[in-house]
This record gives C-alpha cells, structure tokens and sequence, in this order.
C-alpha cells in the first residue's frame, strides 16, 4: 500500500519523531510504499528509510508561518504522491489518520508562562488544534490514552467514534529487571553518595517545573529516603528549595544517561508527579524493569495503573502533603508487598509489544483505505 507520513520535520528530535522513524521501519518491513512529506531531514535519515522523499520548503524566521505554510501544503502533497492513506504526526489538520503524541495543547498550554501563553505560536496551534478536531479533514484520530482522548472529545465536543487508542509499546526485552538488583543497587548509591539504607525515590525529567519538582522537594522535608534526580540540570530555584528544606543529603541529580535502565533497576519507587503529560514513556518503562511507580492522574500512561495492585495513583500532583502521604504509604509496604506490585507491574507492560502495537496500526490502516 501506498502511504504518506506527514511531519514537519523527521529527524531524530522529540518522541514523536523518534516514534516515527521506528514506525516507518516497521512498516517497510511489513511491504509498504513509503512518501515522507516534510520539511527537514538528514542523510542518515534518509539513507535508513528508503521511499519517496517530498521536501517541501521550509521557510526562514517564524515558527508560526512554517506551521501554517506546512499545514497548507503537506495534503496536496501527499495527494500528488498518489497515496492511499496519509497519517500525519504535528499540527495538520488534513489526513486520514492523525496520531497524536503531546496530547491536548490547551491543557498543556494552561501550564506556560503568561508571555508564552499569548506568543503567535501557541495561539496559532491552539486554531490547529481546534480545526482538526471539530472539522472532518480528518476522519481517524489516534490518542495514546483513554484520557487524552476524553480531554480531547470533552473540550471540542469531537465525536467519539473517530478516536482510536492505541497504547505506546515497549520494548520489554531492553527494559527489565535486573539478575542482580541488590548488587547493582547497593554499587549506584555508592557512586552517588547516598545511603543505601535508606529507599531509594527515581525522578526523571527533562522539564522539572512541569513535572512536578518542586511539590516533590517540599514533600522530601516528610520522607526519610533518597531521591535521584534524572533530567536536565537543577536551576537556581531548585538548589534554593534543596537548601532551604535542608534535604542536600538526601538529594542526587543525575545527567541525562544512557544508564537509565540501570536507575530504573536500582530504586524503590518511581515517582511521577507531573503536571501534565500525554503519554511518558518513562512511566512504561519503569514498570517494565519492575519498578512500581506513583503516578500523576494528569498523565496518560496511567490508564495503566491498577491502583494498589502494580502501583499508586497520585491524584494531586501538586500538593506536597498529599505527594508526601502517598509515598510513605508506599515505603510503608512490606519488602514482600513491594514485590508483588514489582512483578504486576512488569507482568501489565508485557503485552505491549510492537508486534501487537504494529497488527493494531495496519488494522487501522487497511480500514482508511476503503
């Protein structure tokens, strides 16, 4: 089958278009015709997936008239292509498949600075936004949780028939528990300094305001454990709150790492109080090595959390008491309690291969067509 994949830009960049390029793969392997319509690639890119490459202009200066001038021509490209299914992955509003990978933008764009609130910008994906959901350019849209979905169909009043959900996959085989847990355990609290008595609290981000950060610092005055930060460097503010808690003890930030399956098989508890997030992968894959984790309701991937069986729901990330009481109700489990909700919470990712998730995307393919 013929196919256009729509997307700005296909480089190895955000999730999304890290998601892309796996998908294109797949679907070579499985005998499809591949027409990329984009803006910007690279050699390598391009070298790895073999098709049909249509760059479009990619104008200079503004973001805001790049995504309108791609919106304008990335349909009639996929038309003159002679495609029979287009799916497009940004802010276009004409396709037959759209998937989404941010999740709705008005809630997310609740959660900028005001400046940035009123930027061109975001006003113009706002309008994206809202005419691919309440016009019929699109006819399938594909959300990776039931939440984002009903956020979608509760604000724009889209009917519920044209969403399809279709979990993220996850590659089980690379994220998995370790042999040697207290080991390896044992040997990274050493290299971070940390006191290995002490249970071990994972954080991970890459926009700490966003991801609940500073609730977490002020919960930690509460907790009698260690928190590893994974992300992006600690700010002024945050150095600020860790001093005046007086946590630095039991505080770690670690870079951005190829060693994060490793802190994932080392701690506790992973924590996740965001305040909002379409689908972490990082919730997926921390269940996958058998860390059970404490899960905002305002992320997707929580449609994947049996409260008390493979891990906590937190349901207001933003309040350091309750974040406090949810964890030490957590630390509060017996080792053997801990396990079980470390092995359902492994046991639940298992079937989320992309083998499934691929058999789900040619079903919905095969029905676009017709």
């Amino acid at each position: 089958m013929k196919i256009a994949l729509l997307h700005h830009q296909i480089i190895r960049g955000t999730g999304v278009e890290v998601f892309l390029i796996e998908f294109a793969k797949r679907l070579i392997a499985a005998g499809h015709e591949l027409t990329y319509i984009s803006t910007l690639t690279t050699p390598e890119i391009g070298a790895m997936l073999p098709g049909d490459w249509r760059l479009l202009p990619r104008l200079k200066g503004s973001a805001t008239l790049r995504m309108w001038h791609f919106n304008r021509l990335a349909p009639r490209a996929a038309l003159e292509a002679g495609a029979e299914v287009s799916i497009g992955f940004g802010r276009t509003c004409v396709q037959s498949i759209h998937r989404n990978g941010t999740g709705c933008h008005r809630l997310y764009g609740q959660l900028l600075p005001l400046w940035q609130r009123f930027s061109a910008k975001h006003l113009y994906e706002l309008h994206l936004e809202k005419k691919l959901h309440t016009t019929s350019g699109t006819p399938t849209l594909v959300t990776s949780s039931a939440r984002v979905s009903a956020q979608l169909q509760g604000i724009y009043r889209t009917d519920a028939s044209r969403f399809r959900i279709l979990s993220p996959p996850v590659e089980s085989q690379v994220f998995k528990p370790a042999e040697d847990r207290a080991n390896r355990r044992e040997l990274l609290c050493r290299k971070l300094q940390t006191d290995p008595a002490r249970p071990v609290l994972l954080f991970v981000s890459l926009s700490h305001r966003r991801r609940g950060l500073e609730p977490m610092l002020e919960a930690m005055q509460k907790l009698d454990a260690t928190l590893w930060i994974v992300g992006k460097s600690l700010g002024p503010v945050a150095q600020g709150l860790i001093r005046g808690f007086g946590i630095a003890d039991k505080v770690r930030h670690v870079p951005v790492t190829s060693q994060l399956i490793e802190l994932y098989q080392a701690a506790d508890w992973f924590i996740h109080p965001t305040q909002y997030d379409a689908f972490s992968p990082t919730v997926l894959q921390s269940m996958a090595c058998g860390l059970p984790g404490i899960v905002s309701v305002m992320d997707g991937a929580v449609d994947h959390i049996q409260n008390g069986e493979n891990g906590f729901m937190l349901f207001h990330p933003q309040q350091p008491i309750e974040l406090a009481a949810r964890i030490q109700e957590a630390l509060d489990l017996s080792e053997a309690e801990r396990t079980r909700l470390s092995q359902n919470a492994r046991e639940s990712i298992l079937p989320l291969t992309w083998d499934k998730h691929m058999a789900d995307w040619l079903e919905l393919i095969e029905a676009a067509k017709k």
